[in-house]
């Protein structure tokens, strides 16, 4: 796999994910309370992220870890569904 396209993608998958993260800890502050259920997924989500793209730059199995990074965004894409 192209280490070009790895840090593009992984790069797009990362700012993806914080600006979700925004949008869903802000949008769901109700009376100044922070949305704590919208924080934990968003640090997990990260966490998730950033093991995935380490193990693409150092493995010897980019393919699987790659995989990984697209099931990962499965739960980027599903909220926006429901607004179409």
């Amino acid at each position: 796999m192209n280490k070009f396209f790895t840090h593009v993608f992984n790069t797009a998958v990362g700012l993806l994910l914080l600006v979700e993260g925004g949008v869903y800890i802000f949008t769901n502050n109700k009376d100044g309370d922070l949305h704590l259920r919208s924080i934990i997924m968003t640090i997990i989500l990260l966490m998730a992220w950033a093991m995935s793209y380490r193990k693409q730059i150092t493995s010897e199995n980019q393919n699987a870890w790659l995989i990984f990074t697209i099931i990962l965004m499965i739960p980027m894409i599903l909220p926006f569904l429901f607004f179409i």
